[in-house]
């Protein structure tokens, strides 16, 4: 589906403006070996690359930060990252949850995964990652961006 392929993209935007060198963007939405609340929605204006069509309106159509709860991201004192969250579907209808999530140190990036869940109407499901991403202590900034869409 083209909604699933523009999921790296966006965690790549997500990641180049956490990699930036400014403050980022104001309230919390990264971690560091601590509880992080759910990720604000990414403000971009990027062009779609050449040969490629612009998308829908990412902002509403298929961002579901809300959607994942009570989320940790950690890493030991070696630099190995983990993450564990739930994902909650509060809708009528089977979705399909895609969260990716990725670990910067700095301008680099050291570590992402993607995680894709079905979760049933009115049920949430427990997800996590071991290990996915590598630093050299556990300095770093944890990243996860949620999307949703319909289950088959």
């Amino acid at each position: 589906m083209k909604q699933r392929a523009l999921l790296p993209a966006v965690l790549l935007l997500v990641l180049a403006g956490c990699s930036s060198g400014g403050s980022g963007p104001a309230g919390p939405s990264e971690s560091r070996t601590a509880a992080t609340p759910a990720a604000s929605a990414p403000q971009t204006s990027a062009s779609p690359a050449p040969g490629t069509s612009e998308p829908a309106d990412v902002s509403t159509s298929l961002n579901a930060p809300d959607a994942l709860q009570q989320h940790v991201c950690t890493a030991t004192a070696d630099g190995s990252w983990s993450f564990k969250g739930t994902l909650v579907n509060n809708s009528d209808k089977n979705k399909v949850f895609s969260v990716a999530i990725g670990v910067t140190a700095g301008p680099a990036v050291a570590g992402h995964t993607l995680i894709t869940k079905t979760v049933p109407a009115g049920q949430s499901a427990d997800i996590a990652a071991a290990n996915f991403a590598k630093t050299k202590d556990s300095n770093g900034t944890c990243t996860p961006v949620v999307s949703v869409e319909d289950a088959p």
